[in-house]
């Protein structure tokens, strides 16, 4: 394990490569696992693959993509599908590995289907289809080429100035305080505190914003008065999610942005931001199309022609082909080029229209989700970076084991902070005060003070009704004694289910926890809450199917039922949080990763219900401390006291 701040940047880049390397290997390996140790009826039930898919419309996309809608069997749930927006899968037939196998992304969901981005057309379209997961090859590719050039930087260059800085290997550089006028004049004392921060940093500046506080307004201001002084940005992110965040508040202060990516990893609500969109509006698509609607008519022509006569009217087609790609790239780079601010996920900072563009200032938000060589590629594009985080939310997920945890599960972010000036937002803008306190004492010091806008807020404050079971903010209800113990079903070695009945899901459940948490659910829509505004988040996928199953009707009212990793960056107006975990031998699992159990407990704006063991979580110091606050505020329930019946109607 590298001892940070202690060894130079070449040892730090070494070691970088040989984790990177092994988490490549072993995301492979997993693919292949789940792939080939598992029949497709299995992995479908497990959420990471759809089959019996049939194609229902099909359109054209940018350069030779193929756009597809593809109809899913009414027998699953899209709910319990693994398989998210963005995600790289395989689209094929008869195997996986065919030769016909397609590449694809995942666009978007529709009702009961799916659109998919094609690399080609498919060649029989009446087809049964299946899709399966793949492991990212670009991303790790790129995170290579990344290393690659950290360790070749010029000792004089920006790169190697800002590697030598993240290695440890040298200190950072504050400039001289510069003057500046918010354009948003709502910031507080420390989101100006921040800003001015990023604005007077000469190599590397940090932003931590802890749940609630207002890191993207604080970094949108960041970017405007960056732009204001003439320079030219980019914003990146290791999700897309967060980048189309950033990107809609960009839009919203006017800032003339250009978003980077494949359309497929792209919000429906920043499309007009992509290139593409630009490039259509700029008016260079229409020649284009002309161009292919022509070579696609001369091809139709071969078709029916011999010898020389068909080679070249092939020949002609493909001429105009080249003709229309490289006006539709001139187009695209010369908006890239004009653009104020360049979107783009870290991964997406190795574009091949930036790929040797060095911008004034590149900001990264979920710097704390970013391993390693994918924030390289960001800084690769760097004067001056600015990262902004949280260390006390989700991090990198590495799935190698612990030898390459130790490397690539912590991040830059979290070894400068040890050494260097980080800026911490305070005031945050979501959560009633009392269910902030918690958060704020075991993870913050007990510096997050609530704004007086949210400190009293409540769901009464909505038309909700008052509950006189559940008064305060926010609730336990103890689980102790019910002897709602924990259930796994796991595969054999053949992979095999030990029972006909039981799902295919090697993950824990709970099913007395899942009743009891539906019947809370329905207690507070009872009380007039929106089904919108209520989201229930549990630690384990084996639950969260479970309770979507009990509350299906609700679901489809709006409910939204998933487990931490969906929830980071978003609230709801409630939350209900299923610990699931109950045993007599206080074996907690991952809940021990206390960093998830604070992005579940920090989403809810007014009201948060927690249902748990008392008796099996309370031997961990976190859940201990957890366990004495509620228990301070007498916000302590029992599920012995009542069983949660909805509410009469007056």
């Amino acid at each position: 394990m590298v001892r940070w701040g202690v060894t130079d940047a070449r040892t730090w880049l070494d070691a970088l490569a040989v984790a990177w390397h092994g988490e490549r290997a072993a995301q492979r390996a997993k693919v292949t696992l789940e792939r080939r140790g598992r029949s497709i009826d299995e992995r479908v039930v497990l959420g990471i693959a759809l089959a019996r898919l049939k194609i229902i419309d099909e359109q054209s996309a940018y350069g030779d993509r193929v756009r597809v809608r593809v109809a899913v069997p009414a027998s699953v749930d899209l709910d319990d599908c693994r398989i998210a927006f963005g995600d790289p899968v395989r689209l094929w037939a008869e195997h996986p590995d065919e030769p016909g196998a397609i590449r694809a992304v995942v666009e978007r969901r529709e009702e009961q289907s799916l659109w998919l981005m094609l690399d080609r057309p498919v060649d029989e379209p009446e087809r049964e289809y299946a899709i399966d997961l793949e492991a990212p090859e670009v991303t790790f590719d790129r995170g290579d080429t990344a290393i690659t050039r950290a360790r070749a930087a010029l000792a004089t260059s920006d790169l190697a100035r800002i590697r030598d800085v993240v290695a440890g290997s040298k200190p950072a550089r504050p400039l001289a305080p510069v003057s500046w006028t918010p354009f948003d004049d709502a910031l507080d004392e420390r989101q100006r505190a921040a800003v001015d921060a990023a604005l007077r940093s000469g190599d590397v500046a940090l932003i931590h914003g802890p749940p609630g506080t207002g890191k993207t307004r604080t970094l949108v201001e960041v970017v405007r008065q960056r732009v204001a002084r003439g320079e030219r940005v980019m914003c990146a992110a290791p999700s897309n999610t967060a980048v189309d965040n950033l990107g809609l508040r960009l839009s919203a202060a006017g800032v003339r942005a250009v978003r980077l990516g494949h359309p497929a990893r792209i919000s429906p609500a920043i499309l007009e931001l992509t290139v593409d969109a630009q490039v259509d509006r700029d008016g260079a698509t229409r020649l284009a199309r002309e161009w292919r609607d022509r070579a696609a008519s001369l091809r139709h022509s071969a078709a029916s022609r011999r010898g020389a006569e068909a080679r070249a009217l092939w020949a002609e087609a493909r001429a105009l082909d080249r003709d229309a790609q490289r006006e539709l790239a001139l187009a695209a780079r010369a908006i890239v080029d004009r653009a104020e601010v360049v979107l783009a996920s870290c991964t997406g900072c190795d574009h091949a229209f930036v790929r040797d563009t060095t911008f004034d200032c590149v900001i990264v938000d979920e710097a704390t989700q970013a391993p390693d060589p994918l924030l390289l590629i960001a800084l690769g594009r760097a004067r001056v970076a600015v990262l902004a985080g949280d260390p006390h939310q989700l991090g990198p997920v590495v799935t190698g084991g612990a030898q390459i945890e130790a490397t690539l599960g912590t991040t830059i972010f979290e070894r400068l902070v040890a050494r260097t000036e980080v800026t911490m937002l305070e005031q945050q803008h979501r959560m009633h005060a009392q269910i902030m306190t918690f958060p704020s004492r075991s993870m913050y010091g007990g510096k997050l003070v609530a704004s007086p806008l949210v400190e009293a807020h409540t769901l009464e404050d909505l038309g909700v009704r008052p509950d006189p079971l559940r008064p305060l903010p926010i609730v336990l209800i103890d689980t102790a004694g019910k002897d709602w113990l924990e259930e796994r079903t796991d595969f054999d070695a053949a992979g095999s289910l030990s029972s006909p009945t039981a799902y295919f899901d090697p993950s824990t459940f709970n099913v007395g926890n899942a009743e009891r948490i539906a019947a809370e659910a329905r207690r507070l829509m009872s009380r007039g809450l929106a089904p919108t505004d209520l989201a229930i988040i549990t630690a384990y996928s084996a639950q969260a199917r479970r309770i979507r199953e009990l509350l299906r009707v609700e679901r489809a009212a709006g409910l939204e039922i998933g487990t931490v990793d969906g929830f980071q960056g978003r609230e709801k107006e409630a939350v209900l949080v299923d610990l699931v975990r109950s045993n007599e031998r206080g074996e907690i699992g991952f809940l021990a990763n206390v960093r998830r159990m604070n992005v579940a407990l920090t989403r809810a704006r007014r009201f948060l219900l927690v249902i748990a063991d008392s008796a099996t979580l309370g031997t961990h110091p976190y859940y201990a401390q957890l366990l004495a606050y509620l228990d301070e505020i007498d916000a302590h329930g029992s599920a012995w006291s009542d069983e949660a019946p909805p509410l009469e109607v007056d």
